[in-house]
């Protein structure tokens, strides 16, 4: 079965809150499955790039999502471009 991002915010209305997206520098999120079908939040962000004056980069993160729609913790690496996080997904991530 294919996860909806709508599933995920009504799942989760407090994670995609306009105060928590600004607080986290998100831009953009997605939901894409890996090669097993499993389910990932994929967030576009600026995340904690710009702590100590430097200029914020924006780079793409991921959250597995459980069986039972909770966001697990994030993916050690973290991708350049929507590209490398969808190979990283195709590869077995």
């Amino acid at each position: 079965m294919t996860l909806r991002l709508s599933e995920l915010r009504q799942a989760h209305p407090m994670y995609f809150r306009r105060g928590n997206k600004q607080f986290f520098g998100d831009i953009e999120y997605r939901i894409l499955h890996n090669k097993q079908h499993n389910p990932y939040l994929v967030r576009r962000t600026k995340a904690w790039t710009d702590m100590f004056g430097r200029t914020p980069v924006q780079h793409w993160r991921l959250n597995p999502i459980g069986p039972s729609l909770e966001i697990e913790s994030l993916v050690e690496q973290s991708f350049p471009t929507l590209d490398a996080a969808k190979e990283w997904l195709r590869i077995g991530g």
